[in-house]
């Protein structure tokens, strides 16, 4: 072989590596639009259908915004890459190039690159607005998630909304097996009441007009100023406090008749219900009862809802000398289908 023909063979190798590298190249810019609209719908799916965990919503978004933005500057590196090649195969075959160096605005150089990152650039940038709309929104409840008391913050947040919920029921439909409790333990006689969580008051304000004596414990200053809206009955003795150890309540050294916990339990956290019965016990008259309702369900760590069983009640009971006993068990009156309810009465053995 002649130094002219190896000279040959070597040019053509190189062609062929060259072209064959372009190919890839360019094959690749092609798979990035999938890999976006893939990733992107992906994401924002994944954050459709985690409404109650807003920090993985935000996270998911921030993903889709540096996902598509990496793409970008991908398609930038791919181009810059390609455009050597193709300026390497021109000078090396000007004969049989084809630049396709097009007039009209859609048949330009860099026209295909260009609306690829106008398109990463847009699901970025929608992804960064729907992160700061998100983020906005669910400040307080992402907030309450890392805080020490996500219920509060959760409550303080949504007071209205839920208040509407809570209003929409009535005492009775809401307590149905406490009706049944009162007028079987107690009778007619005028009870001294201690509603825990009390939330926007309705409960209260049924003591109240029934000449009970109540005390309404809310920690939620939102939720309070909205019960004393709502529920402006100067019979409602209205104090901030909260369990485990409800300071406040302790050191009037009231005792009650009966204390209420309405969907107040799966706030307590685990490790404090076996403080917060100790507590409850202490605040009970002699002949005293306590009436609690079990939230059957998912948890729920943003809202600082965490899981609760009849077992587990009476796990934390143990050698307390309170006993519980099932009253009633239905549906979530609000509709969610993965929810139910069990009221259970506690009282001494």
């Amino acid at each position: 072989m002649t130094p002219e023909d190896a000279e040959h063979e070597m040019r053509k190798a190189a062609f062929d590596q060259n072209h064959a590298s372009f190919r890839a190249l360019n094959q690749q810019m092609w798979q990035i639009p999938l890999i976006s609209m893939t990733l992107t719908g992906g994401l924002w799916f994944g954050v459709s259908r985690v409404e109650d965990f807003p920090l993985f919503q935000l996270t998911l978004l921030a993903l889709a915004a540096a996902g598509n933005a990496a793409l970008f500057v991908i398609i930038l590196r791919l181009r810059f890459v390609m455009e050597q090649h193709l300026k390497w195969l021109e000078m090396s075959y000007p004969a049989g190039f084809v630049s396709a160096r097009g007039a009209q605005w859609y048949n330009k150089p860099f026209l295909v690159r260009t609306l690829f990152q106008s398109m990463l650039l847009l699901a970025s940038v929608l992804s960064l607005m729907l992160l700061v709309v998100t983020a906005h929104q669910k400040w307080n409840e992402v907030w309450g998630f890392m805080s020490s008391d996500p219920a509060l913050s959760y409550y303080e947040s949504y007071a209205e909304s839920l208040a509407d919920g809570y209003e929409t029921l009535s005492f009775e439909s809401a307590h149905p097996a406490l009706l049944s409790l009162i007028s079987a333990k107690f009778g007619d006689r005028p009870l001294s009441v201690l509603d825990v969580g009390a939330g926007t008051g309705r409960d209260a304000s049924w003591f109240a007009e029934r000449g009970h004596h109540i005390v309404a414990v809310e920690p939620s200053p939102a939720m309070q100023e909205i019960g004393k809206r709502l529920h402006p009955d100067p019979r409602i003795d209205w104090r901030f406090d909260s369990l485990p150890e409800l300071p406040e309540v302790q050191a009037s050294g009231e005792k009650y008749d009966l204390i209420v916990l309405s969907a107040v339990w799966m706030h307590v956290k685990p490790e404090e219900r076996t403080k917060a019965l100790s507590t409850l016990q202490a605040l009970l008259k002699p002949d005293g009862m306590i009436y609690l309702t079990l939230r059957i369900g998912p948890s729920e760590p943003a809202r600082g809802i965490h899981r609760v069983s009849l077992a587990g009640l009476e796990e934390a009971l143990g050698q307390s000398g309170l006993s519980a006993t099932v009253l009633s068990e239905q549906t979530d009156l609000l509709g969610r289908k993965n929810i139910s309810w069990i009221a259970v009465s506690i009282a001494a053995q």
